[in-house]
């Protein structure tokens, strides 16, 4: 194993609903008869687009949205395990890194979270930083590159369709699907594997220590 990459709304934080009843507050008179489920996986820009708001394009909408969305966030958010898993990849010296669509205002403030304000280097490819951001392949090639990892020797964990095709493009051999409550309209056929919980992943995939090529070390070493 060369890396670990993690998708985050949906798989490090249970966000989906919390994003929702963000859009529901701010555009009441845009979200009527539209359900979460409809919106999960989608950019900030693409969402706006879907409820035709207009401005979906512009940095000051998307910060607007973003204040809102962090100054909500706690730590309860945090899907159950995720945080002993980041502790087991790095017991035993596997590189990670996160891949989202959402911007990286948000991305950093779930991520605070997860790490525990430790200031701690991390890897984190947000839909800033694209110019296409998933189902493109752009964001889990930006990532590879990070970690100087083999598409073929490298994980994915993913809870939406589109996060599991954008890996799949980008040649990722190993994606999983963790699904959650709003998940039920989610196509997961791409998936290697489909867990109800973290323990499956360490039962079916992690049941020895992983080892990671010396280059993906120190890739992470240099960039830290």
């Amino acid at each position: 194993m060369d890396a670990f990459i993690f998708d985050i709304d949906g798989v490090v934080v249970d966000s989906e609903q919390r994003h929702f009843e963000v859009l529901r507050t701010l555009f009441p008179e845009h979200t009527q008869g539209v359900a979460v489920e409809q919106l999960i996986g989608l950019s900030l820009a693409d969402t706006l687009r879907r409820l035709n708001i207009e401005g979906a394009g512009e940095a000051a909408l998307h910060d607007r949205i973003s204040d809102h969305y962090c100054a909500q966030l706690n730590a309860s958010d945090l899907r159950p395990g995720i945080s002993q898993l980041i502790d087991y990849l790095e017991q035993h010296g596997v590189p990670y890194g996160f891949v989202s669509t959402a911007p990286r205002k948000v991305c950093q403030a779930n991520l605070a979270l997860l790490l525990r304000g430790s200031g701690k280097p991390h890897k984190l490819i947000s839909g800033d930083d694209v110019v296409l951001t998933k189902p493109h392949p752009h964001p889990y090639q930006a990532m590879l590159a990070c970690l100087a990892a083999r598409p073929t020797h490298c994980w994915v964990l993913e809870d939406t369709a589109l996060g599991i095709a954008a890996a799949r493009s980008a040649g990722i051999a190993h994606v999983i699907a963790w699904p959650h409550a709003l998940s039920g309209q989610q196509d997961y056929r791409n998936a290697e594997d489909v867990i109800v919980s973290l323990d499956e992943l360490y039962s079916r995939w992690l049941t020895e220590p992983p080892l990671c090529s010396s280059s993906a070390v120190e890739a992470l070493n240099d960039d830290g």
